[in-house]
């Protein structure tokens, strides 16, 4: 991203926001969020910290607060009360949380919003990239259909009650300069631990699978198909080659990849090539290793078309990315320096 928003969404001390669209862009990154109520109403005090895929945020609002939410957002948002009410519609559902209750938003389907004045909220967002490959890597194959969420964590729950304490660990840690948390090397492995958990947590259309290991339950023609596209993506696979390794005819490959998984044998693998090519994008020295060895690698052959798929998935650049590593290495120098 931008430099200009990784400033925006990093504010750890507490701070009043000026305007509604302050907030907004403090929230989400961008001004998707409309205020409902009267604009000179609007008394709100926030503080946000965001490491790799996540941001954290905790907010208090001075006054009641509506808003429309644009239904679409780019994350997976967990919203714990701590102290007064929200009431959100979520898929046409009215959800209602209170002090010690947590809401779960997937990135599309959220409506419209409000929140009471004395309300105060911790709000831990997961950009949706993360949570797909996570459970994609979870499941053993790409996860390419909506990934369906209940609104509410089952508080009671032992499995939600350990990762709520971990992201409450995450919370203290992240908001103190001296944590080493705020050190990629040592807070970028802890976000990949609080993903995971998150998909452990919270109740999902997948949640079964996960929680017993279960894997493709599609015809053996599907999952062998699934396979060969796992582990051979970076090889150039045709519909036809694919569908005779499997002994199985090209169309019935398509309308079996379409009942089970919800897209085609080619749109599959093009969404595995794109997360393989942004691991080894993170994973590279960008001294010996450019953006278009990586490319040609996974299979892109237009560099353009490349770009502008994993900037619409990723929200940066494959440049921003690979440089990434750069960063870090020269942040832990810095630190053995120091």
């Amino acid at each position: 991203m931008e430099q200009a928003t990784v400033d925006v969404l990093d504010m750890r001390e507490w701070a009043r926001a000026e305007t509604f669209d302050d907030f907004a862009q403090m929230c989400c990154g961008q001004r998707h969020l409309t205020m409902l109520n009267d604009p000179d109403s609007f008394s709100l005090s926030h503080r946000v910290a965001r490491m790799g895929p996540v941001t954290l945020s905790e907010i208090v609002v001075g006054s009641d607060l509506s808003m429309d939410c644009g239904e679409v957002c780019g994350s997976y948002r967990v919203l714990m009360v701590q102290e007064g009410r929200t009431e959100c519609v979520y898929n046409g559902l009215s959800v209602i949380a209170g002090p010690g209750s947590a809401a779960v938003y997937a990135p599309e389907g959220l409506t419209w919003g409000r929140w009471d004045a004395g309300t105060k909220v911790m709000s831990f967002k997961i950009h949706r990239c993360a949570v797909d490959d996570a459970l994609s890597d979870a499941l053993g194959r790409q996860v390419t259909p909506r990934i369906d969420m209940t609104p509410i964590l089952e508080t009671t729950a032992a499995s939600t009650r350990s990762w709520i304490n971990m992201l409450l660990l995450f919370k203290e840690q992240l908001f103190r300069p001296d944590s080493l948390l705020n050190q990629p090397l040592a807070g970028l492995p802890f976000v990949d631990s609080l993903v995971r958990g998150f998909l452990l947590a919270a109740d999902h259309s997948h949640r079964e699978a996960l929680s017993k290991d279960e894997r493709l339950a599609a015809p053996r023609a599907i999952r062998a198909a699934v396979e060969i596209l796992e582990e051979e993506a970076h090889l150039p696979l045709t519909l036809s080659m694919l569908a005779r390794r499997c002994h199985i005819s090209a169309r019935s490959l398509q309308q079996g990849f379409q009942r089970h998984l919800g897209t085609t044998p080619m749109a599959y693998l093009r969404e595995v090539r794109l997360r393989r090519a942004h691991e080894s994008l993170l994973e590279a020295d960008p001294s010996t290793t450019s953006v278009a060895s990586i490319a040609f690698h996974w299979g892109f052959t237009n560099l353009g078309r490349f770009a502008a798929a994993h900037t619409a998935r990723y929200d940066e650049p494959p440049a921003a990315t690979l440089r990434r590593r750069a960063f870090r290495r020269s942040q832990v120098s810095l630190s053995y320096g120091d």
